[in-house]
């Protein structure tokens, strides 16, 4: 506690030059006595303080002094300053802090600096929240997943991968190892059994914190794990390959859907396009296709063709006018 109020003084008596001790108890919320022994200590430890006697007398660094911090540029802070995207440090009860954090170091900045990072600050925002706010709200596990892995104590859940089979049992008892955001999502890496999985969190049912504790491996690195998670994740997907005859408009649409991967286009005559594509599962790609009515017709696999056909002679007559 009394480091981290020695170094705001510091950066007081830096960003704003010459400070009395009245000044200085003021902005810290403590005693002129205890600032005096303050200065004395930081004097100590081989920073150069200067008292000037006098009415306006005050305290100040030697002129010239500057601690690390001002070795940063402009740039430099500004990019720090720009993460204000605080929201997922707030889901696990850190924005408050994070924000303190910010704050000080705005007025710890010098003036000079100051004026070109806040230049940066009001040209360029980042907001790295989900446009879909509803599908990306805090999970309620999140509190007992964090609390899992700040004490390393086992973890017990039920996980839903799909709603027909979901196991809503308690029947996955893992090793929380780290907490994991991206883009509004969270995610927990966990060690079950001999491997490391991840699991989102929002499909963790009935989490059940354990009094077993366990030892946390010493050479997990999170972020590689997470790297490597990225680098992996399309290899582990499922693919279900079609051949498609479609227009120019629907041919963009493919190209702009995110669970589809175009693997290879040609143009054709009256500005069509012959289009391989893998759109995941059959499931998927029947709805999808579905979609674009005359607009794409599948030649490949045939069996997928067939049931697109079906599909379309359902709602045909389910929209069929009956005769009077």
């Amino acid at each position: 506690m009394r480091g981290d109020r020695l170094m705001k003084i510091v950066l007081l008596l830096q960003s704003r030059g010459r400070m009395s001790t009245r000044e200085l108890a003021d902005e810290l919320e403590v005693t002129t006595r205890t600032v005096s022994r303050d200065l004395e200590a930081i004097g100590q430890s081989g920073i150069p303080i200067v008292a000037h006697r006098g009415r306006f007398g005050g305290w100040s660094l030697m002129e010239g002094y500057r601690s690390s911090l001002t070795g940063m540029t402009p740039d430099e802070a500004a990019a720090l300053l720009l993460r204000a995207s605080s929201g997922p440090l707030r889901d696990v009860g850190l924005g408050g802090h994070y924000e303190a954090a910010l704050q000080k170091l705005r007025a710890a900045y010098p003036e000079p600096e100051r004026h070109g990072a806040d230049f940066l600050i009001r040209r360029l925002l980042i907001d790295e929240s989900s446009w879909h706010t509803r599908a990306t709200a805090t999970p309620e596990a999140l509190a007992v997943c964090q609390e899992a892995v700040w004490e390393e104590r086992l973890l017990a859940f039920g996980y839903v991968k799909d709603q027909a089979t979901a196991s809503k049992n308690p029947n996955r008892l893992v090793e929380p190892l780290g907490l994991i955001v991206k883009r509004g999502v969270w995610y927990l890496a966990a060690r079950e059994g001999e491997s490391i999985k991840t699991f989102r969190v929002s499909k963790m049912l009935n989490i059940q914190l354990s009094e077993k504790c366990f030892t946390y491996p010493e050479h997990f690195d999170l972020a590689a794990y997470w790297r490597d998670s990225l680098r992996t994740f399309p290899d582990r997907l499922p693919h279900y390959h079609v051949s498609c005859v479609m227009t120019a408009e629907a041919f963009q649409a493919f190209r702009e859907e995110r669970y589809v991967r175009v693997l290879r286009a040609e143009p054709i005559e009256h500005g069509q396009y012959e289009v391989e594509a893998d759109l995941a599962t059959p499931e998927f790609a029947l709805r999808f296709v579905l979609g674009f009515g005359v607009s794409v017709r599948v030649t490949q696999p045939l069996a997928f063709a067939e049931a697109v056909a079906a599909e379309a002679d359902k709602v045909r007559k389910m929209y069929r006018v009956c005769p009077d």
